[in-house]
């Protein structure tokens, strides 16, 4: 009797097995996505870091912030200006979270690999999701295509920037925008107001979609995830009162948060901290960032869209949308960013090849095209459904998950598989969760400790069920021309991805001699050898960031206002904050535009390092 009962032990544990497989498969593309994502960033910011590559003095600027938090202070970035409060420049209070990451590991290369790690694990909630809508092979498509996105490669050749805490922000709430949590979706929006000062004016956009969504749901009968019930119909139209559609109202609360949040920090808390009592960005862009101006005038049309650079901006970002991804309300979240860059005066911003300004768009970009194919899944399972009801075996009898399952797209998404409750022993293996055999039935998509989560029908308030007729299983059951719109939807933005390769950052590691290091990088030692710790140190570009951890840095082109000479002043002649006509002499230049007399104590490979004499 022993071996029966250890043979039928055995075969009991089998479901939960290819369970527990299929749970695992299903993690592979986002695991794979994020890893991949981490690798080819992390090497490239090494690579950037050993060549002494200096895209801008923005990595610089961060480090001193980093480095102050570290030691419990203010902010204080003499980079900017002596005593420049840098809340005062942009809002990122965020940012604090750097202090404990710059106390372990004090070097700017640490800010470096923490925006590729953030900009990495975003892949992870945008993958899983993409598993359950489609299959694990394009998902992991649509996984390596994000990561490695052209939005994130500019982000990476741009170095760190405060907009890397947004972007997981917004990968996460579009997921849940997606799958119609709404608290969820919320939760993890309101956050942006600390990112950065015009965040705000995203949370209304993102309120806006989220009350749109709420009104069609509540307007088709709907279940409305956010409150208790579905929406109510009265003589075929229905009740548009304030209490009875909480998604709407959460998303009149939002938006009115991310207005509120964007009046306090634009005109209130930014200019208490600015130097300038006032914020030095909006439309104008910035006269100190160091970025070329560019002629704007014109109707506001052109000012839109003219230049062609904006209009090739905008084309990147419909093609990783997939092109369906506008039928989307998600995709508005982008407009904010895309007005403020466009109306302003500084060619930068237009960009799509390099700089960061693109990188919080990637997640909302592809979050709509996912919530189109999501509805488009929905739809599918709607008729699938509808067409059980009405024959005849399914009029006889209905299974009871059948017959309780709610009718809006989110209930037809492919469960979680960390989600699902276990099965009991000797029950039959559950589906593949990215197509599930009967579309009709509603598996629980949310986070079993969300505040959305919804709870299962009871079995024993449905009668006994014969076997129904299956209806087609996956997206066989999807008309021809969704399947089409979805496969476009797909397929655009990987062929975009591939024909755009080649002028992107990331195509300079297939160099050979990429991330080797400088041949200036004996000399450039040198320099930061003759710095003694704690000095206070005046350089230009080159060497900016690499002398933060040990020095009190400033800018040539910010310092001299302030009549406060430093111990140290660093040229190197071959930097082109210079203009092309850099100082022969430092010690020399530093005497006649600092009034405080410098002896040149160093001279090597380009770089000169000037003394002060007390």
């Amino acid at each position: 009797m022993t071996a029966p009962r250890s043979l039928n032990s055995l075969r009991s544990l089998r479901p939960f097995r290819q369970a527990d497989r299929a749970a695992v498969l299903d993690r592979l593309p986002a695991a794979l996505a994020v890893l991949v994502g981490a690798w080819v960033l992390i090497a490239y910011s090494v690579g950037q870091w050993r060549s002494m590559t200096v895209p801008s003095w923005d990595l610089a600027i961060f480090a001193e912030l980093a480095k102050a938090y570290a030691h419990g202070q203010a902010p204080i970035v003499p980079i900017k200006g002596d005593d420049y409060n840098l809340l005062g420049d942009h809002f990122h209070p965020i940012l604090v979270l750097l202090g404990p990451i710059w106390r372990l590991f004090p070097t700017p290369l640490a800010l470096l690999v923490v925006q590729d790690l953030l900009l990495a694990v975003s892949a992870w909630p945008l993958t899983r999701l993409a598993t359950r809508l489609t299959s694990r092979s394009i998902a992991t498509a649509l996984g390596l295509f994000y990561v490695l996105s052209w939005g994130f490669q500019g982000a990476a050749q741009a170095q760190f920037h405060e907009i890397a805490f947004a972007v997981p922000m917004l990968a996460w709430a579009s997921v849940a925008f997606v799958e119609r949590r709404w608290k969820a979706c919320a939760l993890w929006l309101v956050p942006l107001v600390l990112v950065k000062e015009d965040m705000g004016l995203t949370l209304i956009m993102a309120g806006g979609a989220m009350a749109l969504r709420g009104w069609q749901e509540a307007r088709a009968g709907e279940p409305d995830d956010a409150g208790s019930g579905p929406a109510k119909r009265r003589s075929g139209r229905f009740i548009r009162a304030w209490d009875e559609l909480p998604t709407v109202r959460l998303g009149a609360h939002l938006a009115l948060f991310g207005l509120l949040a964007f009046i306090l920090t634009v005109f209130i808390i930014v200019p208490l901290l600015s130097p300038t009592g006032s914020w030095q960005y909006g439309l104008g862009g910035n006269a100190g960032d160091g970025m070329t101006a560019a002629h704007t005038g014109g109707t506001l049309l052109e000012r839109l869209f003219s230049p062609t650079v904006k209009i090739a901006t905008l084309f990147m970002l419909v093609c990783t949308a997939g092109g369906i991804g506008l039928a989307s309300p998600w995709m508005a979240l982008m407009l904010p960013t895309l007005g403020w860059r466009f109306l302003a005066d500084k060619e930068a911003y237009w960009e799509w090849k390099l700089w960061h300004y693109n990188a919080a768009l990637i997640p909302i970009a592809l979050g709509a095209l996912l919530d189109v194919i999501a509805r488009l899944r929905a739809r599918r399972a709607r008729r699938a459904a509808t067409g059980a009801a009405q024959s005849p075996e399914s009029t006889e009898a209905t299974a009871p998950t059948e017959a309780a399952a709610p009718t809006h797209e989110g209930a037809h998404l492919p469960p979680d598989p960390d989600d699902a409750p276990a099965a009991p022993a000797g029950a039959a293996a559950p589906a593949e969760p990215t197509e599930p055999a009967a579309p009709a039935q509603s598996p629980a998509l949310l986070d079993a400790g969300s505040p959305d989560a919804g709870s299962s029908p009871d079995p024993a308030a449905e009668p006994a069920a014969e076997p129904a007729v299956e209806a087609p299983a996956g997206w066989l059951a999807a008309p021809v021309w969704a399947r089409r719109m979805v496969a476009v939807g797909v397929v655009v933005p990987l062929i975009t991805c591939a024909l755009t390769a080649s002028d992107l950052p990331l195509w300079a590691m297939t160099e050979k001699n990429y991330g080797a290091p400088s041949s200036r990088n004996p000399a450039a030692r040198q320099v930061l050898d003759a710095i003694p710790e704690g000095a206070s140190v005046e350089t230009d570009l080159t060497l900016l960031a690499y002398l933060v951890p040990k020095a009190t840095v400033s800018w040539v082109g910010t310092s001299g206002s302030s009549g406060q000479a430093k111990d140290y002043v660093v040229v190197d002649s071959r930097s082109t904050a210079w203009g092309g006509r850099p100082p022969k002499d430092a010690a020399q230049w530093a005497t006649q535009t600092r009034r405080v007399a410098y002896e040149l104590v160093l001279d090597v490979d380009g770089f000169q390092v000037a003394k002060r004499i007390d």
